[in-house]
């Protein structure tokens, strides 16, 4: 599965066509995925199937693999996490018109209507953004800096026996000489 994708493609004709396009995306072509990446070494594995659900609507489906580097939120060193994600969207031409007829619980593509093709690229990278969890992290590691410690019993005892100066003090005193 060493091929590589087309950059742009028309997916009404695809799902018209019920083809299936299998292949490679590098990593470091994706602009928005690599600034959350230590390193963007690596390609992404695509399988994309263009066809039609069965109430009709043109969708996409199939899967991405990829080995992402990214950033363990607690230690601040590098981690593997795999992305492993299902795809199952409905294409659609206006977000208005047709999102009437997408049925509750599918994601859908918005593909432009002038030109009626989409960036294979772009979709690509929007599905792994949205397949990475909110924070990555190590099964096992220690925070990057010491968490804060609480004073010692002892020590919270005789700040609390040491007496304070009342700020009202003064206001007391001319009360008092009244």
């Amino acid at each position: 599965m060493s091929s590589r994708l087309p950059i742009e493609v028309s997916p009404y004709r695809l799902v018209e066509q019920r083809k299936t396009l299998t292949g490679e995306a590098p990593i470091e072509q994706m602009t928005r995925l690599a600034d959350l990446l230590v390193s963007t070494q690596g390609n992404a594995t695509i399988e994309l199937e263009f066809t039609r659900n069965d109430t009709g609507l043109p969708i996409v489906k199939g899967s991405i693999n990829a080995t992402l580097d990214v950033i363990c939120q607690r230690c601040l060193k590098s981690v593997q996490h795999e992305v492993d994600s299902s795809i199952y969207v409905v294409l659609v031409k206006n977000d208005e018109q047709e999102a009437e007829r997408v049925q509750e619980g599918f994601e859908s593509w918005l593909v432009d209507e002038e030109s009626e093709k989409m960036r294979l690229l772009d979709f690509i990278e929007d599905e792994i953004l949205l397949a990475l969890p909110f924070s990555v992290m190590h099964e096992q590691c220690e925070p990057a800096r010491p968490l804060i410690e609480a004073l010692p019993e002892d020590e919270l005892l005789v700040t609390e026996a040491e007496p304070k100066e009342n700020p009202f003090s003064v206001l007391q005193s001319l009360k008092d000489s009244e």
